[in-house]
């Protein structure tokens, strides 16, 4: 059975793995393909087509949208976009500076408490195209203030904690129209840590797909997400939401995964 990881981030966001070593990873771990989803930017995905694959292994271009909706926020995986789409550079450059300067804020937060972190030590050795919360919180674990990113979040960088800063707000509704517009197609990310009322929410806005099966989901919660995706003749997708080998424990790419086949013969693929 040919399987894809539906959801994995490189570090062109906030994983540690590279487009190449992701895929890689991947192919050591059986799989037949994933989907580089990182958050607000496409240039993991783009990079891709500067690497020789294997003709039996399948990269989809895509990506996160952290969205806001009824002032929670939600976030939108989408597939098969045209990620060269002129529109939707500017869109990601605008959010990307936005993430530069959030960031920047919150170091600012953080230095009335004598937590004093350089905007140059947050980025890392290799700086990522889309910098944000997690990169604050690992350069916390570094120094030694928090002991991981759980605490750095629930201690700092939380919504009403000591250091918390707006995020972009990009309305969950126009991003869905957005892909669509794209010629991609949209799916929840992570449904399962959602109150039933969101994601009806977010279904009554034209989503396309749920994102059933996801280390986070409990198996109750995949059961019932499963039912409603086929009750609603919604797209399933699942995946690892593979950051690093910390993150999640026991998580790795491919530890979540669908069987690739109903996508390679969708109709909503163009190509890959």
């Amino acid at each position: 059975m040919k399987l894809i990881d539906m959801h994995v981030h490189t570090n062109a966001s906030d994983g540690v793995l590279s487009p190449k070593d992701a895929i890689q990873r991947a192919i050591e771990n059986g799989l037949s393909g994933i989907a580089i989803t990182d958050h607000d930017t496409v240039t993991g995905a783009l990079s891709v087509d500067h690497l020789k694959i294997p003709d039996d292994f399948t990269v989809i271009k895509g990506i996160e949208f952290s969205t806001m909706q009824n002032n929670k926020e939600i976030h939108i995986l989408g597939y098969n976009l045209d990620v060269y789409n002129a529109n939707l550079q500017n869109l990601l450059k605008n959010i990307q500076n936005f993430r530069s300067n959030r960031v920047h804020k919150i170091l600012g937060k953080l230095k009335r408490f004598n937590i004093v972190l350089d905007f140059e030590e947050v980025q890392g050795e290799e700086p990522p195209e889309s910098i944000g919360r997690p990169h604050v919180a690992k350069a916390l674990i570094r120094r030694g203030f928090v002991r991981d990113i759980s605490e750095a979040f629930d201690r700092y960088l939380a919504k009403g904690r000591l250091a918390y800063v707006e995020r972009y707000k990009l309305e969950t509704k126009e991003t869905i129209e957005l892909i669509k517009n794209l010629g991609g197609f949209s799916v929840l990310a992570h449904p399962g840590l959602l109150s039933d009322k969101d994601i009806f929410s977010v279904l009554e806005k034209g989503i396309e797909g749920i994102e059933v099966y996801h280390p986070k989901h409990s198996q109750f919660a995949t059961d019932k997400l499963y039912e409603l995706a086929k009750d609603r003749q919604l797209i399933i997708t699942g995946g690892s939401d593979f950051h690093d080998f910390s993150t999640i424990k026991d998580n790795d790419i491919g530890s979540y995964s669908v069987v690739i086949d109903p996508f390679l013969n969708a109709p909503f693929f163009t190509s890959f």
